[in-house]
């Protein structure tokens, strides 16, 4: 199993959801998934953390890291990012999460997102981008 590293400071940011039984997904945001409707309106690299009911459907999220917070699913089709030394930082300046590799910085503005919050706010309004 691949690991990946993080600070204190991301440990504390991810801890609640994981002490509230969450699954974290780190998700690369690409239109594919039951989470994710705004990958096919850009062409950036945007991964976010999605914290999901041990129960929610995680079936397109096939690789497990390890980590110190247990389990991070990751989706095999995003599986180019799994590399040597990766590792979660919190951008002093931002307080952002930031995933890098031994490579390169693969995005420098994590969000997380509760989706339990997100289901409980949405509103269908249609019309995509």
């Amino acid at each position: 199993m691949a690991r990946i590293e993080m600070t204190n400071e991301v440990k504390a940011k991810l801890q609640p959801y994981v002490d509230e039984g969450k699954v974290l997904l780190l998700d690369l945001d690409n239109g594919l998934g039951p989470y994710s409707d705004e990958g096919n309106c850009a062409l950036v690299t945007k991964f976010r953390f999605i914290a999901i009911d041990p129960d929610a459907p995680k079936s397109d999220y096939e690789i497990a890291l390890d980590s110190d917070l247990g389990p991070i699913y990751f989706k095999k089709i995003a599986d180019d990012y799994i590399q040597k030394d990766m590792q979660l930082e919190l951008n002093p300046k931002t307080r952002m999460i930031v995933f890098k590799n031994a490579r390169e910085l693969v995005d420098g503005a994590v969000n997380i997102v509760d989706w339990d919050a997100v289901k409980a706010n949405t509103v269908t309004m249609g019309g995509g981008c």
